[in-house]
């Protein structure tokens, strides 16, 4: 490389005259002449098109997931390998990006090394390393960040090297977000074509809010739930009772966390499960979809089979209820904290409230426990089943009393500022052959929940619901009246011939099954799992009966399909008998009259499974970053070459550079460094100069030898040797 004096006494025009001059006297040479910068010309388009093929796919990739394009069903025929070609597709732009930045690169290296201030040393060969990381580490580019003087030199030095990182950082990137915005992904997507045949518009005869009544009173029961071998008792609090008295009977002793599937109208199924976070605690959280919502939602799909809908056809579809005016669907959702008491005398009962009022903390229903949540002893003396536990005077042992069948009652706290919906209390056989009493907290509230079936998977009502032991509560606080509870418990006579009530009979089942009454013999627990296993229980039942509260609604969802000829047709959703009867004016449309009613309108949203694009998730926004700065420095690039009018045509390669500067002069600043290079000399300046004879040369600032000397900046348009 030579070393080139800029300071020359005369002036570039000066030289130039000169430069010609000698070129007319000199004998004409055989070497062929290259153009080294250019000004447009077929170079310039040829490399327009470099930079528009990747910006050209990179549009086609974030326009569809933009649009949220769906491809096809999971399962199609050739799925596999089309997502096979993709990754090859993938794999070609990510070399086509590669390319696109390694262009931009240079162009702003070449600019550099045609100015007067030249670039540092270290950086002529920054384009040529874009796939190595570590060059931004190595001595080159450390020692390169040295500025030379000036404030527009200083900005163009400082542009360069951020772009010299960018392009570095994109290059270890493009790969994996071309990828991540090419192939498409296996979610559920909309199903934008559900319903060609015409609208489906759902409208429940009462408001939504009816449906959540925040005091649960007799006046909700069916008169026929007197009788509880009515074949409407599906529709009463008590008719959980089979499901939960099964697995109670099921699971004895064994202690497990319950999670049972309760069988509902329209086909489906919804879970009835229960939480809780200690079990020493004696507190659990019991949940379910409501009756009436998850039987509107069977009675839909099979409407759907039934008149053959296209929003039936897909391989897997999901559809989703939820009301017009996004009023929010909602569930019961139990509360239960229970205590046991060993030894008692005349004194009052202390109703648990620690963990109901710590884990509700935020809520729009706010419970207090300032002053104690107090049973009355004189409200259990009243009870028969109660009475005999309660001597007159003095805390007496209780083992007399363990042959003592299991007590139930129900406690009115309408009367406790912010406290429980309702209480309980029991009186059971202890392992140790004593009776416990067990009063027990229940605080009820309709909370928010998403709904869906995926009838083609399994016909199982499923949930989008946060996990409750995770936040606060925020629902609607119900009040429990003791007549409604009652209906939850009423008498029977079992197998044996006892009168009991359902659930006394439900508590019972825990026994070990052996002759003896002592109950609640879990191994490892023994008696201090009482309390937590009475809350299961309880929670349960309580739980499902709230679930039917609803279920006096059974026939007040009406489905309306309008073809695309503006026809009405009318259903029934419980019974799918279309127009049957017409019980609306004639003279105006159903929907009309359904909307002056202030009837809540119901919507199905359908969703499908298989592959297509979107923005979801944080992986392909940030690919679609990625994407849009690599684009946009093609862009940007583009509009410099074919506006500015300089481009240089040579030196694309790290072979070129090579055999440009082994065709240089050697520097005297480089002695020494045929093994080695001192750090601080990858800062000198270099250039690339015009010298005699047509040549170009890698120089670094110092001096030519006479006989080279022209110092010239590469013309554009210029033919060189």
């Amino acid at each position: 490389m030579l070393e080139n004096v800029e300071a020359s006494p005369e002036s570039p025009h000066a030289r130039e005259r000169v430069l010609a001059v000698e070129e007319s006297h000199q004998t004409p040479s055989s070497e062929p002449t290259w153009i080294a910068i250019a000004a447009g010309g077929k170079h310039t388009f040829t490399e327009c098109i470099l930079h528009a093929a990747p910006i050209g796919m990179t549009i086609w990739m974030l326009v569809s997931n933009g649009c949220s394009v769906y491809w096809k069903d999971a399962g199609y025929e050739y799925q596999n390998p089309i997502l096979q070609a993709l990754q090859y597709l993938a794999k070609l732009h990510e070399l086509l990006m590669g390319a696109s930045l390694a262009q931009v690169t240079l162009h702003r290296i070449h600019r550099g090394l045609c100015t007067s201030d030249g670039l540092p040393l270290g950086l002529v060969t920054a384009a040529y390393q874009l796939s190595s990381i570590t060059y931004l580490i190595t001595p080159e580019f450390r020692k390169s960040r040295r500025l030379p003087p000036g404030i527009k030199s200083i900005l163009s030095r400082v542009s360069l090297l951020g772009l010299i990182v960018v392009v570095f950082l994109l290059t270890l990137v493009t790969g994996p977000s071309s990828a991540v915005a090419m192939i498409p992904r296996l979610d559920w997507w909309d199903h934008t074509n559900a319903y060609p045949e015409g609208s489906e518009r759902a409208f429940m005869r009462y408001r939504a809010s009816d449906l959540w009544p925040t005091s649960i009173t007799k006046e909700s029961i069916p008169p026929s739930c007197a009788d509880t071998e009515s074949a409407d008792a599906e529709y009463c609090p008590y008719s959980g009772y089979e499901v939960v008295s099964e697995w109670v009977g099921a699971h004895q002793n064994q202690g497990q966390v319950p999670n049972l599937t309760v069988p509902s109208h329209g086909g489906v199924t919804r879970h009835l499960a229960s939480k809780y976070d200690d079990k020493s605690a004696g507190w659990t959280i019991t949940s379910t979809v409501g009756y009436k919502e998850a039987w509107d939602l069977g009675a839909f799909w099979q409407y759907a089979v039934g008149q053959s809908r296209s929003l039936a056809q897909p391989e897997r579809p999901r559809i989703a209820p939820g009301f017009v005016d996004r009023t929010q669907i909602r569930k019961p959702e139990v509360r239960v904290q229970c205590a046991a008491y060993y030894s008692w005398s005349s004194r009052d009962l202390e109703l648990p409230s620690q963990h109901l009022v710590e884990h509700v903390v935020g809520s729009n229903n706010q419970l207090s426990n300032t002053d104690p949540w107090l049973i009355q002893s004189s409200i259990l003396r009243s009870q028969p089943r109660f009475h005999d536990l309660f001597p007159d005077a003095g805390d007496k042992d209780q083992k007399h009393l363990h042959q003592f069948p299991t007590a139930f009652t129900w406690v009115d706290t309408s009367g406790i500022s912010n406290g429980p919906s309702i209480g309980a209390v029991f009186a059971v056989n202890t392992p140790n052959q004593s009776v416990a009493l067990v009063p027990c907290s229940i605080v009820a509230y309709w909370t928010p929940t998403s709904i869906f079936l995926d009838p083609k998977s399994e016909m199982v009502i499923q949930e989008e619901t946060p996990d409750p032991l995770k936040q606060s509560l925020s629902g609607l606080r119900m009040t429990i009246a003791s007549d409604w509870a009652d209906a939850m418990n009423p008498n029977f006579t079992d197998d044996n011939g006892l009168e009991t009530t359902y659930i006394q009979h439900m508590m019972e089942r825990y026994n070990n099954n052996s002759s003896s009454p002592v109950i609640f013999s879990e191994p490892g627990y023994g008696q201090e799992s009482i309390p937590w296993r009475i809350a299961t229980a309880l929670g349960l039942y309580l739980t499902e009966a709230l679930a039917r509260v609803q279920s006096t609604f059974w026939n007040g969802t009406v489905l309306c399909h309008t073809n695309v000829t503006n026809q009405e047709n009318v259903y029934i959703l419980a019974n799918l008998n279309a127009n049957d009867p017409q019980w609306w004016p004639e003279n105006k449309t159903f929907t009309d009259y359904a909307h002056e009613q202030g009837w809540a309108e119901l919507e199905f949203a359908v969703q499908r499974y298989g592959y297509g694009w979107g923005f979801r998730g944080v992986p392909i926004k940030l690919a679609a970053a990625v994407l849009v700065l690599q684009a946009s420095l093609g862009l940007t690039h583009m509009g410099i070459i074919v506006f500015g009018g300089w481009n240089a045509m040579s030196w694309s390669t790290m072979g070129e550079m090579l055999v440009l500067a082994i065709n240089s002069s050697p520097s005297k600043r480089l002695g020494g460094t045929a093994a080695g290079i001192e750090d601080h000399l990858w800062g000198e300046p270099a250039k690339i100069r015009e010298t005699r004879d047509r040549h170009l040369e890698l120089v670094l600032d110092g001096g030519l030898p006479p006989e080279r000397e022209v110092g010239l900046r590469p013309r554009k348009g210029r033919g060189y040797r």
